[in-house]
């Protein structure tokens, strides 16, 4: 997988620029304003994995100023390898995997250094990767080249390379890196597969079965199958047939005899190009009508179902071909363009559950409403300022409206313009059009991230068959916001609204105001509330109800012993803790985690406290622990809380 990528003097990027891609999930997005550079990351990409060295666009300014010497372009993107998957099974590659391990070594261990700001971003994403990937697991190498140049170039770690000579207090010399990683690009590069779908793309010449891209997707070349088709000894057969009927031919002139050129005979590429012209350059792609029997030529497709043409092709094939041996990397311009917004979603769903089946996909586009659609992915936010300097923002698209909210809160006045562009306009429209699809999504909206990893495990089945989506807003003011948003279009009787909406938040000591309309059934606002009058049996209640006392967070609603047990977990960290337990009596008969131990004041607020340390983070500890703890064999019978029926009630 490529990870981020380094570009220097490259379309419109000028000096050396960073742009980080994946933190290892399968897919990612590069967003922003038109001209920012998006479509020449993924071309860049193109350039390297597809060997089209010398036909790289340079950056004007720097041709203008001269890019000889030390001031060479070059593309060098960053690829992590679990070590398994790495061929080295001849000699050759072994000597190669060995290489590959030094390489990888030195880039894991040691912080990049230069005076670019691109150093301390890589620096900082590497540190990211860490905390996902083993460094004795994966391989983490740079492989890049220079402009016109067929050596290999490792950026910015070129000049520190120190492990390849017997003395490792001196650097290594340009050749002998050279030689030390003869056939070292070839060898990285062979296990990917890298397709490019740009948006000016013609869909009639892609398509075409003998092209190189589609030979990718099929994960077969038809030369191959060609000579698979033709039987041993047919080849043979039509040679001697024919010099058979030359001749005769001869025999007739007397005088006169004929000769080839180069050779007499016919040789199987002859056979293979005259059957590529002669059967698969007749073939088109075309598409079957609803009613009908008449196939539509694709190319007398409208714009839009050209585009869509584009990835339902390459989602049909990757979506079956999971046992390839290159890893297919798919990378779409604009898979928005010419569509429908009603379209987009599914433009987009059948892309990111192609990076579900081992396949990476890196998409540019214009259009934000896919983000909350996504379950687990990045974005790129690429932006230039006034002094036309770029800079790219990288963030994970799990908790993506959460982030934003907490960097309103850090920032303390207005967000980048990337930050606006993705609004609540946009994610509105965004589930509006979802939930009207006659297979429409769901959503369950929430306030912070330590529910959605509950959520995304207690309502797993209504992920997977009821397209549900967990929303995390960052605070019970942005789910309140997106209520009333939401509210007037779903209220519209000109729209049909097949889709549920359900919007979540704590019971605060102070009382919530909305106008909340409780006769929907389409968008409902709920809160968590224990109730006394019912041992505190934990319930949904409408969101303006009176009910405010006790305040009910997220974990004070959890199965009884299920949150007993991740408790305990946390024991030997927090000696507080451990006395709780120890010397609290357990209610057998509790119906909620905030019941399950006698509690004196003081004691919850150690539980309180507990929670909110490291600035609220042991939340997302205990979640996480809570959800492994759920899912072992032991608490399979647990038996279901009752809010939880109801929302899935709701849901199905």
């Amino acid at each position: 997988m490529i990870t981020s990528i380094f570009l220097r003097h490259f379309k419109i990027y000028k000096g050396i620029t960073f742009i980080p891609i994946s933190e290892g999930v399968g897919f990612s997005s590069l967003i922003g304003e038109n001209g920012v550079g998006k479509s020449s990351v993924l071309e860049a990409i193109d350039c390297v994995l597809n060997k089209k060295n010398n036909d790289w666009p340079i950056n004007n300014e720097a041709k203008n100023e001269g890019v000889g010497g030390d001031n060479f372009p070059y593309i060098a993107p960053v690829f992590l390898i679990k070590k398994s998957t790495l061929k080295n099974t001849k000699t050759a590659d072994q000597e190669l995997y060995e290489k590959a391990e030094k390489l990888s070594s030195f880039i894991w261990k040691n912080n990049l250094k230069t005076k670019s700001k691109s150093s301390s971003e890589f620096n900082n994403h590497k540190s990211e990767l860490k905390k996902s990937y083993n460094t004795e697991d994966y391989f983490l190498l740079i492989v890049g080249k220079k402009h016109n140049d067929n050596s290999i170039y490792f950026g910015g770690y070129q000049n520190y390379i120190d492990f390849i000579g017997e003395n490792p207090a001196i650097k290594s010399s340009d050749e002998e890196i050279q030689s030390y990683y003869k056939g070292f690009y070839d060898y990285i590069i062979s296990h990917y597969s890298y397709l490019y779908i740009p948006v000016e793309t013609d869909v009639f010449t892609y398509t075409k079965l003998e092209t190189v891209e589609m030979q990718k997707l099929m994960d077969k070349n038809i030369q191959d199958e060609i000579v698979k088709a033709i039987k041993p000894g047919t080849l043979k057969q039509i040679n001697k047939d024919l010099n058979s009927f030359v001749k005769d031919v001869e025999s007739i002139l007397e005088e006169y005899e004929y000769k080839g050129y180069h050779k007499n005979s016919l040789t199987m590429p002859d056979l293979v190009s005259k059957i590529i012209e002669a059967y698969f350059s007749i073939k088109v792609l075309n598409k079957k009508p609803k009613t009908g029997t008449k196939l539509i030529p694709v190319s007398e497709l409208s714009s839009g179902e050209k585009r869509k043409a584009l990835i339902d092709v390459a989602y049909s094939f990757l979506f079956k071909n999971q046992n390839t041996d290159s890893n297919i990397i798919l990378a779409v311009d604009e898979p928005e363009a010419s569509l429908h917004i009603s379209a987009c979603y599914d433009q987009f769903e059948k892309l990111f559950s192609l990076s579900k089946n081992k396949h990476q996909i890196i998409v540019s586009t214009h259009w934000y409403g896919f983000l909350p659609i996504v379950l687990n992915g990045s974005a790129t936010s690429i932006r230039k300022n006034a002094s036309n300097e770029t800079s790219a923002d990288f963030f994970n698209l799990y908790n993506y409206r959460e982030t934003i909210t907490q960097d309103k809160k850090k920032n303390k006045g207005p967000l980048p313009i990337d930050y606006n562009i993705k609004s609540y306009n946009d994610l509105v429209q965004s589930i509006l059009f979802s939930i009207l699809k006659d297979e429409p999504y769901n959503w369950l909206v929430c306030e912070g991230l330590s529910e959605k990893i509950y959520f995304e495990i207690i309502f797993k089945d209504e992920i997977k068959n009821s397209k549900l989506r967990i929303l995390p807003l960052g605070s019970f003011k942005e789910v309140r916001k997106l209520y009333n948003n939401l509210l007037s279009p779903i209220k519209d009787p000109d729209y049909k609204i097949n889709g549920k909406v359900i919007c979540l938040i704590d019971t605060d000591s102070e009382r919530v105001e909305v106008d909340y309309e409780n006769n929907n059934k389409n968008l409902f606002f709920y809160r968590l509330w224990n109730n006394k009058k019912e041992n505190l049996r934990t319930e949904l209640i409408d969101v303006d109800k009176n009910s405010m006392s006790p305040p009910t967070e997220i974990e004070d609603c959890l199965s009884p012993f299920i949150y007993k047990q991740t408790l305990i977990e946390f024991s030997d960290e927090y000696d507080n803790i451990k006395n709780i337990i120890e010397s609290c009596e357990v209610r057998e008969n509790a119906l909620n985690s905030y019941s399950v131990f006698d509690l004196k004041d003081s004691q919850k607020d150690v539980i309180k406290d507990f929670f909110n340390d490291n600035e609220g983070y042991n939340k997302i500890r205990f979640a996480e622990k809570y959800i492994e703890i759920y899912q072992t064999p032991f608490f399979k019978n647990e038996t279901e809380m009752d809010w939880i029926s109801k929302i899935k009630k709701i849901i199905n």
